[in-house]
């Protein structure tokens, strides 16, 4: 085995992980999704909590392989999940961090203030007012031993990010009272999403469907969806037994996998 290049990481305040989880900390990397990657790829080094932040990000990546800027002071981990044997459902896992993410942020200190208005865009995203605050990307990879894992990367902005030309509102938590440490949201996030997987795995899919969808846009809500072939029009009208988007669209009732959802009346 190559020499783990990561046992260099840079020593920072731990955050407390899960039983039998373990955390790398970085000053800067290209992208935790892609240094997470190596890990298992490379070094061989596979186990379920594998949890990798750093301070900044040089190349963070979201959906749709866009940039995700990722200046100091916010939330940059990419956590390594066993896939599920039936690999069908392993998309199934980006609602599962959804669920965990949301639950996460309302755990956060908010100095006496509401919590925040949170809201689920299909599949990944989580809003705050209508505005983006955390984004997930979970992509497969395979360790040496040939064993399928899911690199679930996460970012979440506590401090305001510039971003140009953004597909969709940007936002942040420090405009909603919250002020904390990244440090401190891991502790949170990861306790949340190792619950929570545990639950997923022992129940089903069906109770992430029915937290998902608590914070998801009333049924009937209008949304463009760009799916490869072109935008599609219509009405909100759930989540299906598998995670697919439903869409009532003048063709009819449509069963969207893959696509990028943008809220065309208000927000959700």
């Amino acid at each position: 085995m190559t020499q783990a290049w990561y046992t260099s990481a840079h020593a920072q305040p731990e955050p407390h992980m899960p039983a039998g989880w373990r955390a790398l900390a970085f000053e800067s990397l290209d992208s935790t999704n892609a240094a997470l990657r190596r890990i298992v790829e490379i070094e061989g080094d596979a186990a379920e909590g594998l949890t990798i932040w750093a301070k900044t990000q040089t190349a963070g990546r979201g959906r749709m392989g866009r940039t995700w800027e990722s200046p100091e002071g916010n939330v940059y981990t990419s956590i390594l999940v066993q896939a599920p044997e039936d690999q069908a459902t392993a998309p199934q896992v980006g609602f599962v961090t959804a669920v965990a993410v949301a639950e996460a942020i309302l755990e956060l200190p908010r100095h006496n203030a509401p919590p925040p208005p949170l809201s689920h865009k299909w599949p990944n995203d989580v809003l705050v007012d209508g505005a983006k605050v955390s984004g997930i990307l979970p992509e497969m990879v395979s360790g040496l031993d040939g064993g399928a894992w899911i690199v679930v990367g996460i970012g979440i902005n506590l401090r305001s990010v510039n971003v140009e030309s953004a597909a969709y509102p940007v936002g942040s938590l420090d405009s909603y009272k919250i002020d904390t440490t990244p440090e401190h949201v891991l502790t949170v996030l990861c306790r949340a999403i190792s619950a929570h997987l545990m639950n997923w795995r022992e129940r089903g899919f069906e109770p992430v469907r029915e937290a998902w969808l608590k914070k998801a846009p009333p049924i009937g809500f209008e949304m463009t969806v760009g799916v490869p072939t072109g935008p599609v029009r219509g009405n909100f009208a759930g989540l299906d037994v598998d995670g697919a988007l439903l869409l009532d669209s003048p063709q009819g009732r449509k069963r969207i996998l893959a696509g990028d959802v943008l809220f065309t009346r208000g927000d959700a």
